[in-house]
């Protein structure tokens, strides 16, 4: 290959580029921001190129949704299963769920809540996302209840209610309402009076 010349990507290359040129866009810009102009252009191709490989805007939305939640999702998993203790896993998780590092990811949740609507991809995607989230803290409050640790209500509403209050204070964070202490306090406070535990 003569100097100073480009390796043409294959088909493979080129569709991973894309998907990948499109989280980068729904992280930093928005979900709403994915467009064939704005994949052209990060990606330095025509948008005629754009529309070979994702011939649909919503899917694409809807699918780089999924990837962003899904991974998110496998990193709290992870940092929340780190301690044996379901009352340390708990805590970790909480610890996680409000780790500053993760606004962004709240951002795109936000855009597909809204964007959700006329997007039925994008809803059933969101839908699935919560689900394993629901999962997750299901399992390890049903741990903590086999223990002992935890008092004994539904699994199940407590999942709901923590992650209703996880998505409200996300929202807040969006405009500022309230400090992040008292978001992240709300949300521990709730859990701990559900389960009769201390959390802190």
């Amino acid at each position: 290959m003569a100097a100073g010349t480009t390796r043409r990507r294959n088909a493979t290359e080129r569709a991973s580029e894309i998907r990948e040129a499109a989280q980068e866009i729904a992280l930093t810009r928005g979900l709403a921001a994915i467009s064939l102009r704005s994949l052209a252009a990060h990606c330095g191709v025509s948008a005629p190129l754009i529309t070979h490989y994702e011939p649909s805007m919503e899917t694409l939305v809807a699918s780089t949704f999924e990837s962003i939640a899904e991974k998110e999702i496998a990193e709290v998993a992870r940092h929340a299963h780190a301690p044996a203790d379901p009352l340390d896993q708990l805590r970790a998780l909480l610890e996680a769920l409000a780790d500053p590092t993760r606004d962004n990811v709240g951002e795109v949740w936000a855009d597909a809540w809204s964007l959700g609507r006329r997007n039925d991809l994008l809803a059933a995607a969101a839908r699935q996302s919560m689900d394993s989230w629901h999962a997750l803290a299901i399992g390890i409050i049903g741990k903590g209840q086999d223990a002992g640790q935890f008092a004994t209500v539904s699994p199940e509403r407590v999942a709901l209610v923590l992650f209703a209050l996880v998505d409200a204070t996300s929202a807040y964070q969006l405009v500022n309402f309230r400090s992040r202490d008292t978001r992240d306090s709300l949300v521990r406070e709730t859990l701990e009076d559900m389960l009769d535990v201390s959390l802190s």
